[in-house]
């Protein structure tokens, strides 16, 4: 795995990225990393591969998760001036540090964490509406997973 995740680190830009969210009555707290490298030009932008390596704290019910996740994804951006258009997606292995947050019964530590996410960059900085998704993917029963849907800041280094 190492290895291919090696290129993306070694030559794409870092990101730092602040996001949080709601749903299924829990609360999402993340911090985490981003690197991107250049993949493809397209008309009007450009797609990019990324690389998310980050830690989230859920809470629900009084109770407390810690996730690290390790996303892969695309993500699209204008090319014009100013005001830019951003999409991004991505799908990758989690790991948590308990199976069940308050009443929601996830089975396994590891887990699948999706993203998906529109918003907008101007220079260095994005701001972005995204939708996350954990769960085990059907590996084990009961899989409740979670849900939430919240903002996210990135800010480049380049």
């Amino acid at each position: 795995m190492l290895l291919l995740i090696w290129p993306a680190i070694l030559h794409g830009e870092p990101a730092v990225v602040v996001s949080t969210g709601h749903g299924d009555d829990a609360e999402r707290y993340t911090l985490g990393a981003q690197w991107l490298r250049e993949w493809r030009q397209l008309q009007g932008g450009g797609l990019d591969f990324a690389l998310n390596l980050d830690g989230s704290y859920w809470t629900l019910e009084r109770d407390g998760l810690a996730q690290f996740s390790l996303v892969p994804g695309l993500v699209y951006k204008g090319s014009q001036p100013g005001l830019r258009p951003l999409a991004y997606a991505g799908v990758g292995p989690a790991w948590i540090n308990q199976e069940q947050l308050g009443s929601r019964q996830l089975s396994t530590r590891l887990q699948f964490n999706s993203r998906a996410g529109l918003g907008v960059a101007m220079g260095r900085h994005s701001l972005a509406l995204e939708a996350w998704h954990l769960s085990n993917g059907g590996l084990k029963k009961p899989n409740d997973g979670l849900t939430s849907w919240g903002i996210s800041y990135r800010y480049r280094f380049d």
